[in-house]
């Protein structure tokens, strides 16, 4: 009779524990699920406009220092030291999925364009949540051969207008922005603007 007593409070008490586990449980999927939405990169590239320079523009100069595989360089490159040839700058963040998939295309677009004149320029941001390291890390991963600089406090992409990455804006000869994309675009659309451009 006791032994009964004893398995009927014991059932009761895994009923118990079982039903204190089954109460939290949405709880900690909740929470689990709102940390990897978080964390999680975004899946679709944002709507970006030029707003600080205004579309067809004066590019606004600045002045960055060099990235490296290595890391920062002492090295600086100006804007202004491009006057006269075409600039594809290319706006990017090392953890953005559409920057990695899109390197290979601008690595085959500088292949192609350099050599008729057009300065190719990536501008790796300072969001905040980079680092140096992680951003060099990017410039080697993708064998970036052109000019990589550290928009440090992202100052030069709040000064294009940049909402999102990656962006792409295309400078004339004459200082002027006459092409501004977000988003991976296919290698013969961007082809075709250097090409009008380039004349």
């Amino acid at each position: 009779m006791h032994k009964k007593d004893r398995r009927g409070t014991g059932a009761r008490k895994e009923r118990s524990r079982l039903s204190y586990i089954l109460a939290f449980l949405p709880a900690v999927l909740f929470v689990g699920l709102l940390v990897f939405l978080l964390s999680a990169p975004p899946t679709t590239p944002p709507v970006t406009s030029i707003t600080s320079a205004g579309e067809k523009g004066e590019a606004p100069d600045f002045v960055l220092r060099r990235l490296t595989p290595n890391g920062l360089s002492d090295e600086t490159f100006t804007l202004s030291s491009a006057r006269g040839r075409v600039v594809f700058l290319d706006f990017a963040w090392w953890r953005c999925p559409h920057c990695n998939n899109m390197e290979p295309v601008i690595k085959d677009l500088y292949s192609e364009f350099s050599g008729r004149g057009v300065v190719f320029v990536t501008v790796l941001i300072d969001d905040r949540q980079s680092s140096v390291s992680e951003s060099a890390r990017f410039v080697a991963q993708h064998g970036i051969s052109w000019i990589a600089l550290w928009d440090e406090g992202s100052r030069v992409s709040g000064l294009y207008g940049v909402k999102g990455t990656p962006t792409y804006v295309i400078i004339d000869r004459n200082g002027k922005i006459v092409s501004a994309v977000s988003g991976e675009q296919p290698k013969e659309y961007l082809a075709s603007i250097l090409n009008s451009v380039l004349g």
